[in-house]
């Protein structure tokens, strides 16, 4: 991906009822030419400086990354903990605006990773410095030298803003026990949950456990639901916000069965 020097001006097209990620959004070059994509086209939206904000965050109200960071940042502060001290594994992090979040909190994100390089691209482009290291990671294939290495980071907290289920759309369960995996013994992890697909939250203490060990506690330590942005039309779409407290008791073993 490289990205495109010309200036220009975003907004959304007129348009019905777009399905979520399918917003039509019109380019308007300096030089006369004009572009349509989608919201959820990130190799050519990543290559805009400034339209994923400018669309998403601004014109749609998008409020999931401060949500989970302040949720975040209450859940340390009521441990105890210094928010000097989080340290986060932010995935899914596309170009960064989640980690721009957690690190107006005062939480620290060591490692932003998304599976996409184009996101890379453009958190390192657009918000250099905000991560101590950025990786294309396919959370589900982490090889075992790869895995040891982020488990020294010594990570926290891990923070998801994007929907964890089972549909397409979705970051898989499975992949955020795959990253929790990588955290130390006594973490928090934060995500979201849609509850527009009509179903329980697959994540409970049954699947902590299924997927991290017998010997993982695990503590739901809140549970919000809140506005995550407007459609095109200006109907609300709500999340839910979901924060766990992932604990095991020193010598029993590591419990990271997540693959």
């Amino acid at each position: 991906m490289s990205a495109d020097a010309r200036r220009f001006t975003a907004e959304l097209a007129p348009q019905d009822d777009p399905a979520i990620g399918e917003e039509i959004i019109r380019v308007r070059f300096e030089d006369g030419d004009t572009e349509q994509l989608r919201l959820h086209d990130y190799d050519r939206v990543y290559a805009l400086p400034g339209v994923y904000e400018q669309i998403v965050q601004q014109r749609l109200g998008c409020r999931s990354p401060q949500q989970l960071a302040e949720m975040l940042a209450g859940a340390v502060d009521g441990l105890g903990w210094e928010r000097t001290d989080a340290r986060v594994l932010d995935i899914a992090a596309g170009n960064g605006v989640s980690g721009e979040a957690l690190a107006a909190q005062g939480l620290h994100p060591v490692l932003g990773t998304d599976i996409a390089p184009v996101a890379r691209e453009a958190a390192l482009r657009d918000r250099p410095g905000l991560y101590d290291e950025y990786l294309t990671l396919d959370l589900l294939d982490i090889a075992p030298d790869e895995r040891a290495r982020l488990m020294a980071l010594g990570a926290n907290v891990l923070s998801c803003v994007a929907p964890v289920g089972g549909h397409p759309s979705q970051l898989p369960a499975a992949a955020l026990a795959a990253a929790a995996a990588l955290l130390t013994p006594d973490a928090l992890v934060a995500y979201m949950h849609d509850p527009a697909f009509g179903v329980p939250d697959s994540v409970t203490p049954a699947f902590w456990s299924q997927t991290l060990g017998a010997e993982v506690h695990a503590q739901e330590l809140a549970r919000t639901p809140y506005l995550h942005r407007y459609t095109v039309n200006g109907r609300p779409f709500e999340m839910v916000g979901v924060i766990w407290r992932l604990r095991r008791e020193p010598g029993e073993g590591s419990g990271a069965q997540a693959q």
